[in-house]
């Protein structure tokens, strides 16, 4: 399975945060809510997570990325990252919840850290024709969020929608470990449309940070809902 995913001309790469039981649930439990009362899927295709590095494209085997990392999860420690409440994001297509800060307002360091070492451990993987690292935010431009909306949030209901979010506060915990990341291969039929359609997700690598490493040994892709 793993050479299978390698050979596959649509599939992405991402690395992620996986958030605590507590936050995973309340990241959920909206995508679900958004899904049913505004018909907003996108966000809800994917597992519960914060971007660590975004879809990218590689001729890299997995096993060469997963060892690229090895060296950046064995010497960063777990640290707590801090739920800033929801917030607009980019363009307005998005709606997230921001763990950028710490709860002095100023950026979180250990975060913004093992953000930089991950890009720079991938970065030499990434082909040169990616299409999303050129625009997504990175290094003094990331901003760690859980999407809670986006891409497909009907339009001109974005003020509406955060509005009605902003009762749902305090979304999950104020505070919890990041100390899990995981790997994972992504494939659509259109990246170069509504890429979140027909996007399907499977985890390839888990890490705790400081401690263990495990690959999976037999991938499987996510059914969408």
């Amino acid at each position: 399975m793993p050479a299978e995913i390698e050979q596959m001309p649509d599939v992405r790469f991402g690395l992620y945060l996986r958030p605590s039981l507590e936050m995973s649930r309340a990241q959920i439990e909206m995508h679900d809510l958004v899904a049913r009362q505004y018909g907003s899927m996108c966000a809800g295709r994917f597992m519960p997570h914060a971007t660590i590095k975004g879809f990218f494209r590689s001729d890299g085997t997995i096993d060469e990325l997963a060892t690229a990392l090895e060296p950046v999860m064995s010497r960063h420690q777990p640290f707590e990252v801090f739920n800033s409440g929801i917030i607009p994001f980019g363009a307005g297509e998005s709606i997230v919840i921001d763990i950028q800060h710490d709860p002095d307002g100023k950026p979180n360091g250990p975060l913004n850290r093992f953000h930089r070492d991950v890009f720079t451990a991938l970065t030499p993987h990434i082909r040169d024709d990616c299409d999303f690292t050129p625009k997504e935010g990175k290094l003094d431009r990331f901003h760690a969020h859980l999407t809670l909306m986006m891409a497909d949030i009907p339009r001109g209901l974005g003020s509406e929608i955060y509005e009605f979010l902003q009762g749902a506060e305090p979304i999950g915990p104020q505070s919890f470990l990041a100390d899990r990341y995981h790997l994972v291969a992504v494939r659509s039929k259109q990246w170069d449309g509504s890429w979140w359609e027909t996007m399907q997700w499977t985890l390839l690598h888990s890490w705790r940070l400081g401690g263990e490493s495990v690959r999976v040994e037999r991938p499987t892709w996510n059914v969408p809902r």
